[in-house]
């Protein structure tokens, strides 16, 4: 008999941010290009017989990479052919792998950096990584906020999902077409593994492949914001929902588009903040399941691994 395994390792929203990120197939091969407005034409205003000088909108070409994250499963065969149902076994144990895959997917739209090699993306953590915003010193798109904390900080991010907002990036021919999520799931079947210990002795295993294509493409940055130095606890520079509201009315987010992503520690604080006073808070319907939002927002929480506790201070 085969028992269930209770998976305790899971990561808190991972299947609701899933939900809410739209995928697009890339238009260049393992590259999105992106061409955006960076000024447009100004009028002359002129009299009779006056000339008027030539103009031209300018353009800014952005080139978003897609990587390739990769799992494989390798169960030795004759721990599975001594079992009453092998495929239950291997099922249970490819749901780790794919389960672990998608983990992974939501942590490189946080958290990766382009700088730590070819194979990562620049995640919107690395994107917002300087305070900027309307009335700061620096005021250039995309906008970073800050609460004021010095120290051992979270983040909260609002992002608007959609073709010339933020989506995922998946390449456009056949090695990309998968199941659910994106993944691509294939069984291998018997293959013949090295010892880890004497690599000329050999064994054979059952192989699962799993493969997902990871690309984010940021159209507008109007659409993307974060809010750092966060306290993820006490009661000083935590999270602050007047910057919140200057996030929404400075950025050109569509409500219905648009989530606000937080860990369970300024989910916390939200809550009391919606607790102790009107302040905005209300539950929207999102997929048929009640959850908070601001102003219409929909808030969505994520686990402390991905979003985290111990950020330095953001400058």
């Amino acid at each position: 008999t085969i028992l269930p395994i209770l998976d305790v390792m899971d990561k808190r929203g991972v299947t609701d941010f899933l939900m809410d990120v739209p995928y697009f197939p890339a238009n260049m091969g393992l590259q999105h290009r992106i061409i955006r407005t960076t000024s447009r034409p100004a009028s002359t205003r002129r009299n009779f017989y006056q000339g008027v000088g030539s103009t031209i909108t300018t353009t800014q070409v952005i080139n978003e990479p897609v990587v390739l994250f990769e799992q494989r499963s390798q169960i030795d065969e004759d721990q599975l052919d001594t079992v009453e149902n092998p495929q239950e076994a291997r099922r249970q144990e490819d749901e780790g792998h794919i389960a672990g895959l998608l983990e992974d997917f939501v942590n490189a739209i946080f958290n990766d950096a382009k700088s730590t090699g070819s194979e990562y993306i620049d995640g919107l953590k690395t994107r917002l990584g300087t305070l900027s915003y309307p009335g700061h010193t620096t005021s250039s798109l995309p906008y970073c906020y800050t609460c004021g904390g010095a120290a051992t900080l979270s983040s909260a991010y609002v992002v608007e999902w959609g073709p010339r907002a933020c989506h995922a990036v998946y390449p456009s021919g056949a090695a990309a077409q998968g199941g659910q999520f994106g993944i691509s799931a294939r069984d291998k079947g018997k293959e013949k593994v090295a010892d880890a210990d004497t690599a000329a002795n050999t064994y054979y295993c059952y192989v699962s492949q799993f493969k997902k294509w990871v690309g984010l493409a940021c159209w507008d940055d109007r659409k993307v914001a974060r809010i750092a130095n966060i306290e993820p606890t006490g009661s000083t520079t935590i999270f602050d929902e007047d910057v919140l509201i200057q996030v929404l009315n400075h950025g050109r987010f569509n409500v219905g588009a648009t989530r606000i992503y937080v860990n369970p520690y300024i989910k916390s604080q939200i809550d009391i903040l919606a607790k102790d006073k009107y302040s905005g808070w209300a539950l929207a319907d999102v997929f048929g399941k009640p959850v908070p939002a601001f102003w219409g927002v929909p808030v969505r929480v994520l686990d402390e691994t991905i979003l985290g506790i111990t950020e330095a201070a953001v400058t």
